[in-house]
């Protein structure tokens, strides 16, 4: 019955019924009490990739787009929820709807290796990056080998170990934007996973919780059910790839905050090496 819950976008109600649970107190709590088992494995099945097997995801990453030493490719994607009355505003996004702003980083599987879901809509990318764990790690650098990085779009900052696009002022080289073709044509491997999951589990194209808890208790088990299923059988998600449109980055003029001139050298200098060996 949670499976069917997560899967689907029929009022609790007729899941119950469907399953011989008319009351939906009940069909609520059996559902409720599932999904809190299953994000109790959440460290086993969402995890950081170990740093000996990094070779290999950055070979199946380069494969993909061709951008080097990639171990993950991260971005944002917005789940529609209920929002709480006494507070509504600071969860409306800058598309007018309520939502939750979930930070995701996939391998080249499609595989979620990082998740952080604790944040409102109306909050930015960076932000959302900048006070979760993962962000924590990156902007200090461990992350294990610093050969290889993660990459997202301009929404983040360029770090060491997070390599984003040149800012297209019109004055890029060539190199510079050949550098952001093959970021982006291997980026977008997570867009894609983001619509996996949101194919196969469509709860989460409208989440009607009365309370935010039990939305990101949804969220939280969507992901680690993904992942169960890819790591279990590659084939278990074919045939529910669809267009994730709220997974696109804020991006733009909203990067105003992480320019190149702020970011550290060495990230400068690695993104410029990288431009130049792929020109």
């Amino acid at each position: 019955m949670a499976v069917w819950f997560l899967s689907n976008q029929e009022v609790l109600r007729s899941v119950g019924n469907l399953f011989g649970m008319p009351n939906k107190s009940s069909a609520h709590t059996c559902i409720m009490q599932v999904l809190h088992a299953i994000v109790s494995l959440k460290e086993k099945y969402v995890m950081w990739p170990d740093v000996k097997d990094y070779p290999e995801i950055a070979a199946h990453f380069e494969t993909v787009g061709g951008f080097p030493n990639v171990v993950g490719a991260i971005d944002g994607t917005h789940i529609p929820i209920k929002p709480p009355s006494c507070d509504r505003d600071s969860f409306i996004n800058r598309k007018g709807w309520p939502s939750i702003n979930v930070m995701a980083v996939c391998d080249h599987r499609k595989v979620f290796t990082a998740v952080f879901a604790d944040r409102a809509g109306s909050v930015h990318d960076a932000r959302v990056f900048r006070v979760s764990p993962l962000g924590h790690q990156l902007e200090h650098g461990d992350i294990g080998d610093g050969r290889y990085h993660i990459i997202g779009d301009s929404a983040y900052p360029l770090l060491p170990q997070l390599m984003v696009p040149y800012k297209d002022n019109g004055h890029l080289t060539a190199a510079q934007r050949k550098y952001n073709l093959v970021h982006a044509s291997t980026r977008g491997i997570v867009e894609r996973a983001f619509g996996q999951l949101k194919g196969k589990f469509r709860r989460l194209r409208g989440l009607e919780c009365n309370k935010i808890c039990n939305s990101l208790l949804i969220i939280d088990a969507a992901f680690i059910l993904h992942n169960f299923v890819l790591l279990h059988d590659q084939k278990g998600m074919e045939g529910f790839d669809e267009d994730d449109e709220t997974c696109e980055g804020e991006g733009g003029d909203a990067n105003t905050s992480f320019t190149s001139a702020k970011a550290p050298q060495k990230a400068i200098g690695k993104r410029d090496h990288i431009s130049a060996a792929l020109a």
